[in-house]
């Protein structure tokens, strides 16, 4: 039977109201899907079907905007409780922290943004900081022993995440292509090694340096 309205054009409503929420929410979209360097006002506008310009009516400008994704991002972080016990709430502060790459991988470099609106970041610092005062380091021990925390933490998620994690296919043909006689030991670990996971070389790091704040509390 043939559709009586097939030659009807759909009628044009009016543009849904824009607000603050959807262009911050279409910025994340577009860093994800394209890259941080891809977002650009104009783009943006495109995006939501407005000039770039007109964008400035919901941010003060793009530092603004980047701003506002990068608070967007930080609203997955939760913090343990403070009653636990201090390895957990190091170890529970350290997962929600590689959530937050996990969920927006290319976004999350926004987080480190200077002077950011949100205090979370500051949150985390500070919970991080109490759990190594509460588990009996000193003020300057604590202050080694955050820093160290950090450096491999961000050194991980920023640095070698786990999206572009290539070890195991380098180690594959390093193992294939090495002179057993030159580099014996490259050629007897490099199967191994080409088996790990991210997840394996992160959850080790982690129980490296939390056994050694152990030992040196001890």
């Amino acid at each position: 039977m043939p559709d009586d309205n097939a030659d009807v054009k759909p009628r044009r409503g009016r543009r849904p109201r824009l607000g603050r929420e959807q262009v911050v929410f279409a910025a994340l979209d577009l860093i994800e899907a394209e890259g941080l360097e891809a977002l650009s006002m104009r783009r943006l506008g495109r995006r939501l079907g407005i000039e770039g310009m007109a964008l400035y009516t919901y941010v003060e400008s793009k530092d603004d905007l980047l701003d506002a994704v990068a608070g967007v991002v930080l609203e997955r972080l939760e913090l343990p409780d403070r009653g636990d016990e201090w390895e957990a709430r190091i170890r529970a502060v350290v997962s929600s922290w590689a959530g937050m790459q996990r969920a927006y991988p290319r976004a999350f470099p926004l987080v480190y943004r200077q002077e950011l609106p949100s205090d979370a970041v500051r949150r985390t610092t500070e919970h991080l900081l109490d759990a190594l005062r509460a588990a009996g380091f000193d003020e300057a021990g604590t202050a080694l022993a955050y820093q160290t925390l950090v450096c491999f933490l961000d050194g991980a998620l920023l640095g070698w995440p786990p999206e572009s994690y290539r070890a195991g296919e380098a180690w594959r043909r390093s193992g294939e292509r090495a002179d057993p006689a030159r580099y014996p030991r490259v050629v007897e670990v490099a199967p191994y090694a080409a088996e790990l996971r991210w997840d394996d070389v992160w959850e080790s790091g982690l129980d490296l340096l939390l056994r050694g704040l152990r030992e040196r509390l001890g």
